[in-house]
């Protein structure tokens, strides 16, 4: 077996170093000469961002964790202040509504689907179900439409895209 031993690995079209080896045999990946992904005792430390098409463990430590919808140690508000239909990407939001009332339409979201609606004002707000089968938590009829009483909130979980199960506080 052959053994090549180097310091630092360039371009040659560049002067900047794409991978360096210290002397305690961590290496370092390179971008214009700035590490990124550096090899330590303990694992790997990377600098700036980091893209993954999938991330798989048991934790993710730093300052946030994120996804396509936001901070996901929030649950991301959606503002309306007049009627409202919900679509696809209020998914794992709330919904925060002041005047108009929300519709959950049919096939738009998929089993797991989660979204609270908040009441934001003083009087009732209507939950229009019609075109999906929609239950209240402990009531074995369906409901076409439901009543968000004032300051109310109620969160809608999908096991289907056609069946939604509703429970909160202020909810008829």
């Amino acid at each position: 077996m052959s053994t090549v031993k180097v310091e630092e690995i360039q371009h040659p079209s560049n002067s900047n170093n794409a991978v360096s080896v210290a002397s305690d045999s961590s290496v370092s990946l390179n971008h214009s000469g700035s590490a990124k992904l550096t090899t330590t005792s303990t694992g790997v430390s990377v600098t700036g961002a980091c893209s993954a098409t999938s991330v798989t463990g048991t934790s993710v430590t730093g300052t946030s964790v994120e996804d396509s919808k936001g901070d996901l140690r929030k649950i991301v508000q959606n503002p309306q202040t007049s009627a409202y239909s919900l679509v696809a990407a209020d998914a794992g939001k709330h919904i925060s509504i002041t005047t108009g009332g929300v519709t959950i339409p049919a096939s738009v979201f998929a089993a797991g689907d989660a979204i609270t609606i908040v009441n934001d004002s003083a009087s009732d707000q209507t939950i229009t179900c019609s075109a999906i089968t929609t239950y209240l938590a402990n009531d074995t009829s369906t409901k076409t439409s439901l009543t968000l009483k004032a300051r109310g909130i109620a969160t809608f979980l999908f096991v289907s895209a056609t069946v939604v199960y509703g429970a909160g506080a202020g909810l008829e």
